[in-house]
């Protein structure tokens, strides 16, 4: 690098320097001149946002500088409270004005933590089918450090993980399984709920949320979803709150790395657009594939436990053989539409038999009737509850994968294996 380069790259710092100077002087000379004050300060502070501008959010003095302007922001407002004229109605003091807001700030705050709040909906990592090399590694990292401590004395336990995968995976039903089994308490954000149109809004849930939780007696668990939302990769055109709120998130990780209360786990399905400083932050990245051979076979069974399908080891061979490239939510909804088929045909029946518990069901060729049995009539005829539509087949399900849209390529596949790797 030339000498001029060298100056080019300095000459954000060198300023930086001669500000804080600026300032120093003023309070060696005892000058209480709050415009000038100010003055400095927000030169000091604009300094300061060329240098985080420039340098890679991964440097070693990162934290400090935001830190550094959070104070100086907080100097300039206690300079504009100076310079505003003396209150001379006693009755409309402006400290309890200041008061009556800090606590309604803090009240909306409490209120978004709350909200954040779900009760784990799978029990445990047993309802979920396949994902053996998933579960057995997230299991170490956060149920075993909690029910087995001995085990885990002496290191330092991993308190965050990254899991990446194609869509409908079970990503999120991981994060529920785990925080059943950990016992924690869940709390779910994503860029739904967590961004604010607010300026400054974003970082305040961010900064409130994480110091509640590190505060918390409670052992917790906080789940960003599609966290690729708001910390993609910088680029020229990105907004300013966006770069604040994602320097917020990582100062708030870099935090988090020696509290054993609190475990944070991050979910994306793209995992290539998220900004490198951010995927640094991770003590652990788990990859979540496409369900094999094997674990859609346990989708099958999982997702058809609780209904009456005839089917033969042979049709399930070949449904799992047809179903390649399935997640697992593909292969729920191959189900739904073919349990969906029986239901359907029951608009269009006209001819039904009563069965012997009362029922009434569509009548087939297959079927070894009674013609007193018989009933003709429109399915609004019928009563009530006493309705029963016919077994699923497997041609049902055949017919059905047609319609399903396959939500993974094989390009996408191996992006994710590449990434894996890395």
């Amino acid at each position: 690098m030339s000498q001029e380069e060298t100056d080019i790259t300095l000459n954000p710092y060198f300023s930086a320097i001669e500000c804080f100077e600026n300032l120093e002087s003023l309070f060696h000379k005892q000058i209480v001149d709050f415009s000038k004050i100010k003055h400095e300060l927000q030169n000091s502070y604009n300094k300061i946002e060329t240098i985080m501008i420039t340098e890679d959010l991964n440097c070693p003095f990162f934290v400090d500088l935001f830190q550094l302007k959070a104070q100086i922001i907080e100097l300039i407002k206690l300079v504009e409270t100076k310079m505003k004229p003396p209150q001379l109605n006693p009755h409309q003091p402006d400290i309890p004005k200041k008061s009556h807001q800090n606590k309604q700030d803090t009240e909306k705050l409490l209120n978004f933590v709350e909200s954040t709040i779900e009760t784990p909906r799978i029990n445990g990592l047993t309802e979920i089918a396949g994902l053996w090399e998933a579960k057995k590694l997230l299991k170490s990292l956060l149920v075993l450090p909690r029910s087995q401590p001995q085990l885990f004395m002496n290191r330092k336990a991993s308190n965050s993980v990254l899991l990446f995968g194609p869509p409908g995976t079970g990503k999120t039903h991981l994060v529920h399984a785990l925080a059943y089994e950990s016992r924690a308490v869940l709390h779910c954000v994503s860029a739904g709920n967590i961004v604010s149109p607010l300026i400054g809004q974003s970082e305040k849930n961010v900064q409130f949320l994480f110091n509640h939780l590190r505060s918390s007696s409670n052992f917790s668990m906080l789940f960003i979803d599609e966290v690729d939302g708001f910390c993609k990769r910088r680029t020229d055109s990105e907004h300013e709150h966006s770069r604040r709120m994602k320097t917020e998130l990582m100062c708030q990780i870099s935090r988090m790395e020696e509290n054993s209360n609190m475990f944070l786990i991050c979910a994306t399905n793209c995992p290539w657009d998220l900004d490198p400083a951010f995927l640094r932050r991770f003590q652990k990245r788990v990859y979540v594939p496409l369900p094999n051979r094997s674990e859609r076979h346990d989708l099958f069974r999982l997702f058809t436990k609780h209904n009456d399908i005839e089917i033969s080891s042979n049709h399930w061979e070949y449904l799992i053989d047809k179903t390649e490239g399935f997640s697992g939510s593909d292969i729920s909804d191959l189900i739904q539409q073919a349990l969906n088929i029986p239901i359907l045909e029951l608009e269009d029946t006209k001819i039904w038999k009563n069965c012997p518990d009362e029922f009434y069901e569509p009548v087939t060729t297959a079927d070894d009737f009674n013609l007193e049995e018989i009933i003709c009539c429109e399915l609004s005829d019928l009563p009530a509850c006493s309705v029963r539509a016919r077994k699923v087949q497997p041609l049902d399900l055949i017919n059905c994968l047609d319609s399903i849209t396959v939500t993974v390529s094989k390009v996408d596949i191996k992006r994710y294996e590449v990434f894996n790797m890395k």
